[in-house]
């Protein structure tokens, strides 16, 4: 059974398939988020119909589908270690243990997640996982100045996307230290704050971007990088939509959605 699932799971015509299907699904998000929020988080519950689940719960596993896609791509694969593929899945690694496991412990919150949010992020991570894993098990280019360069960049974006993060955390604790049923709602100070409205979202679309810049340009990673823009822009724009009316005449003025100076 094992050797089955191992030999279909490394058919050049299974992960084809996979990655065709995977790169059509940037073209779908576009168009989608700008029209329907995404139900998660501020816009939880926005659907219509209320199927939502436990926020942190639904959150750690839907992201921990990635990571462990991806390690069975690498064992079904049999990598030969070196140093390039050594350190691109140590960064996958870490980015989803942070995501999956760290972040919803860190949270004192965590909005309940739409039923179709959850499932639409299972299908994404089996693939995202899957074609990633199998291509860095596959491949092994040079750790010459662009491998650096791009591995430098997904650092400076994770460890922005953590420091952001937590900026979110402490406006959370005010909140929850509040005797009163009123949700109250805070203008994020500090950081890239002071030029968007969502770095934690422009952190990790800049950790994918160096990411795909350090596999020497792999097709999954640029459908994941081009992806996680997809997904995350349309909904910083939405998000920097809110601020704005819920603080229509305190909201600094200069800020933009995700790009400094531009979007």
């Amino acid at each position: 059974m094992e050797d089955a699932i191992k030999r279909y799971w490394l058919k050049p015509s299974t992960y084809n398939t996979a990655v065709g299907i995977y790169a059509t699904l940037p073209f779908l998000m576009v168009p989608a988020l700008f029209i329907v929020n995404a139900p998660y988080g501020r816009f939880a519950g926005k659907l219509g119909v209320d199927w939502s689940l436990s926020g942190k719960w639904s959150w750690s596993f839907m992201e921990v589908i990635s990571p462990i896609m991806f390690g069975t791509s690498l064992l079904f694969t049999r990598p030969t270690g070196t140093l390039f593929q050594i350190m691109l899945s140590a960064a996958w690694i870490i980015h989803y243990i942070n995501r999956s496991i760290i972040y919803p412990l860190r949270a004192t919150s965590m909005a309940p997640i739409h039923i179709l949010a959850f499932l639409a992020s299972i299908v994404f991570n089996i693939l995202n996982g899957y074609t990633n894993g199998v291509w860095i098990g596959r491949h092994s280019n040079a750790t010459d100045a662009q491998f650096w360069i791009g591995m430098a960049l997904w650092l400076t974006g994770f460890v922005s996307n953590i420091h952001h993060d937590t900026i979110l955390f402490q406006l959370r604790k005010i909140n929850k230290k509040d005797d009163s049923n009123d949700k109250r709602y805070f203008i994020p100070r500090g950081g890239l704050f002071e030029y968007i409205s969502c770095p934690n979202y422009f952190s990790e679309t800049m950790e994918w971007l160096g990411y795909t810049i350090a596999t020497h340009g792999s097709i999954p990673a640029i459908i994941f990088t081009v992806s996680t823009a997809a997904n995350l822009f349309p909904r910083a724009w939405r998000t920097h939509q809110w601020y704005k009316q819920q603080f229509p005449d305190t909201y600094p003025q200069n800020r933009r959605a995700v790009l400094p100076f531009l979007l």
